[in-house]
This record gives structure tokens, C-alpha cells and sequence, in this order.
């Protein structure tokens, strides 16, 4: 692949833009407190660098913790700040994809039938209808205080 070339324009003829820039090869090696990576391309040029939300910076800190991490950057010609455009995980980086973990305030799933979470035999499920779902060989509920069963009727076995 080569190192760096001169590409058409971004967006297309119509658009009044017509913003121009170049893809650069290069690693992350390191990621800011800021949320920009730092960026060493194969020249050994370092450049701090936007990175877009489409990649998912949890996981490039973690995987530029183990080893630097191969990617493109897009240089604009119009010397606007450059942006990580591609990140791909190298083989010491493939245990990373076994594990998900959001950090949020609060997370929405949303479906128009129902949710299920799924993991060996275990499941929950949630439908439209209302109903809710709790399956495994065991199922434990603990309340640091009351631990309350209400509806409209309770069958125990």
C-alpha cells in the first residue's frame, strides 16, 4: 500500500465544497484525555488527530495500550485538522472483540417485538405485549432492603 497519494475530491461535483485531501498510513500509538489520537505516520511524523464517533474510542485506548495500532488518516488540503478515518486491529488486538462494554448515563434498546439477552442456556426476554421473561437453572433476586412481588396473582410453582 502506498504511503500517501492525492485523491479526487471528497464530496462530489455538485457539492460547493469541493473539499481535497490524502490518505496517510501510518499508528495509533497513543490516545489523548482529549479524545485525539496521536498518530505516527511511516515517515515517523507525529500528528495529533480527530477521531470521528464511527470509531469507537474505548476500544482503540484499550488496543493502543497493548500495541500500537494500524491506521488511516485523512490530510485536508485546505490545512483543516486531520481526522483517523480507518483503524484495524492487528492479531495481538483480536482479544479485545471479546468483550463489549458501554458506558453511558443510560442505554435504550429498543425493538418493535422484543428484546432478548441471551448467554449459554440463560435468557431474559422482553415484548411488546408487556411480558417479561427470566429463565435459567437458577435465578436469584437480592434487595438490600424489601424485596417486593407484586401482580394481579402470584403462582408458586
Amino acid at each position: 500500500m502506498r504511503s500517501a497519494h492525492k485523491l479526487k475530491p471528497i464530496l462530489s461535483a455538485e457539492d460547493s465544497l469541493g473539499v481535497e485531501g490524502r490518505f496517510v498510513e501510518g499508528l495509533v500509538v497513543a490516545m489523548h484525555s482529549d479524545g485525539r489520537a496521536a498518530f505516527r505516520d511511516r515517515a515517523g511524523e507525529n500528528r495529533d488527530l480527530r477521531v470521528p464517533r464511527s470509531i469507537d474510542r474505548h476500544w482503540l485506548r484499550e488496543a493502543v495500550a497493548l500495541s500500537p495500532v494500524p491506521a488511516i488518516a485523512l490530510y485536508f488540503e485546505s490545512g483543516m485538522s486531520p481526522v483517523l478515518s480507518l483503524v484495524f486491529a492487528a492479531p495481538e488486538h483480536d482479544g479485545l472483540d471479546d468483550h463489549f462494554r458501554v458506558d453511558s448515563k443510560t442505554i435504550e434498546l429498543s425493538a418493535s417485538e422484543s428484546v432478548n439477552i441471551r448467554t449459554g442456556k440463560s435468557i431474559v426476554t422482553v415484548t411488546a405485549a408487556g411480558e417479561v421473561s427470566v429463565r435459567g437453572k437458577n435465578v436469584t433476586t437480592r434487595a438490600s432492603n424489601l424485596n417486593r412481588i407484586r401482580g394481579g396473582a402470584i403462582k408458586i410453582n
